[in-house]
């Protein structure tokens, strides 16, 4: 089992805190995920997620960096279940009544199709 924070970018320390915290509340390894678009890199993603964990924590044990490229729900929902992720752990994007009607978004879309709990955590 393990805890799966996805992050947008490196500075959602937030997000790797409240993972972290679970992951050893619960005696669990954390993957710290980031996605990039079809155009990108898994390497790219893989430093973004490395840089995301370096900058929340400083010495993190049983904390792995992942990067894959896609759509982000569907990617998120799809390695938290490869990983077998007990909690996904995001930190939803704040939009407007409008924008969540006509787009939706990543957070709503994990959250009404995970098979684990989601925990979000709020920005500053």
């Amino acid at each position: 089992m393990s805890i799966l924070a996805a992050v947008d970018d490196d500075d959602e320390t937030d997000v790797v805190q409240r993972g972290y915290e679970l992951a050893q509340a619960f005696g669990e390894d954390l993957v710290v995920l980031n996605i990039q678009p079809e155009t990108g890199s898994v390497e790219t993603a893989e430093e973004v997620a490395s840089n995301a964990i370096r900058l929340a924590l400083d010495d993190p044990e049983n904390v792995t960096a992942a990067g894959a490229l896609g759509d982000p729900a569907p990617r998120i929902l799809h390695e938290a279940e490869e990983r077998n992720a007990s909690y996904i752990v995001l930190g939803p994007r704040k939009q407007t009544p409008i924008g969540k009607a006509l787009m939706g978004s990543v957070s709503q879309l994990v959250l009404l199709n995970a098979d684990c709990t989601v925990a979000f955590v709020a920005g500053e």
